[in-house]
C-alpha cells in the first residue's frame, strides 16, 4: 500500500487590531480553478484555520522536482486564491483608503521579515476595479516553497482598524437639566463642546466630539467614557469628572455607521452615534 508522506509547506494568517484576540476569521482563501485543479492532480492539501490555512504537499519525488513540473506542464509558477470576505462592514473597519474600490493582493514575491521571528508578513497592493467579484488575491509562488524542509514558511496578512473622530449626539427629550455638560473619561482623551446643532430631523442636540483625536474602532469597547453634569465648584478641566453622573458608559461606534467629511487635506471619518435623554 501507498503510503502518504505530506509535509506543510506555508501557513498564512490573518490579523486584525479591531478584533479582541486581533485574529480576523472573516476573510477567507479559495484557490482559483486552475489552481484548485493542481492541488488536486498533485496531491496537495489545503487545511483551513480560523484566520487562515495551512497548505501541505505530498511530493513523489523532490518538492523542487514537483513544482518545476507543475510549472513546466501547468503554465504557471504560483498558487492562487481569490480572497472572500465574509463581513459587510470590513472595509468600514479597516485602515484602507476610504471609498476604496478594488482588489487588495498580495504575493510571496514581496514580503518582509517580521523583526524577531521566522515570519514574513506579505505587503499589500491595492489594485483599482469600480467591479470585483472578491475582496482580494493572493499568490504564492513555487520558487518561495522549493527550500521547505520540516520548517514551513509562515506568512501573515495584517490589518489596523480605521481611527475615527467620535461624535456624540446628545437629544434631550425629557429636558434633564444639564447646565454644564461634559463628556469625560480616566484618560487623556478630551471631547470638546457642547456645541448645539440641529439634526436633519429638525430635532435639537448637544454635539461633543473627538475633535483632532481620531479613535480606534474595535470589536469590544477599549474606551470608557461618561456623560456627567459637572459642578461649578469642578473648574475647566474636562478631565475633571466631579459632578453627577448622566450616562455611565457611554455606547461606542456602530462600525457599519461612518461619515465622511471632505477637506482639502484629507478626508475625516466620522463616527455618529445618537443618544436619547
Amino acid at each position: 500500500m501507498k503510503q502518504s508522506h505530506y509535509i506543510k509547506l506555508l501557513n498564512t494568517s490573518v490579523y486584525h487590531t479591531f478584533y479582541d484576540n486581533t485574529k480576523c476569521n472573516c476573510l477567507h482563501f479559495i484557490p482559483t480553478d486552475k489552481t484548485d485543479k493542481i492541488l488536486k492532480k498533485f496531491g496537495f492539501m489545503i487545511n483551513t484555520v480560523s484566520n487562515g490555512f495551512d497548505l501541505f504537499a505530498n511530493p513523489t519525488s523532490t518538492l523542487s522536482d514537483t513544482l518545476d513540473y507543475i510549472s513546466k506542464t501547468a503554465s504557471q509558477d504560483f498558487f492562487e486564491f481569490n480572497i472572500k470576505c465574509s463581513n459587510p462592514s470590513f472595509l468600514l473597519f479597516t485602515d484602507l483608503p476610504v471609498n476604496f474600490l478594488g482588489l487588495v493582493n498580495y504575493s510571496s514575491q514581496k514580503t518582509q521579515n517580521e523583526e524577531n521571528t521566522s515570519t514574513l508578513v506579505l505587503n499589500q497592493s491595492l489594485e483599482t476595479a469600480p467591479i470585483a467579484r472578491y475582496f482580494g488575491n493572493l499568490k504564492i509562488y513555487f520558487e518561495d516553497l522549493k527550500n521547505v524542509s520540516n520548517n514551513p514558511i509562515l506568512y501573515k496578512i495584517s490589518f489596523e482598524a480605521r481611527a475615527t473622530q467620535w461624535q456624540y449626539y446628545f437629544i434631550n427629550k425629557n429636558s434633564l437639566p444639564l447646565n454644564n455638560p461634559v463628556v469625560t473619561q480616566k484618560g487623556s482623551i478630551q471631547f470638546k463642546g457642547p456645541e448645539q446643532v440641529t439634526l436633519q430631523t429638525g430635532e435639537k442636540a448637544l454635539l461633543f466630539t473627538s475633535d483632532t483625536t481620531n479613535i480606534p474602532l474595535s470589536e469590544k469597547p477599549k474606551y470608557k467614557f461618561d456623560l456627567i453634569n459637572k459642578s461649578e465648584s469642578s473648574g475647566t478641566d474636562q478631565g475633571n469628572s466631579k459632578g453627577k453622573v448622566i450616562i455611565k458608559g457611554l455606547p461606542i461606534p456602530d462600525v457599519s455607521r461612518i461619515n465622511i467629511i471632505s477637506n482639502k487635506e484629507q478626508n475625516q471619518v466620522t463616527s455618529p452615534m445618537y443618544i436619547y435623554l
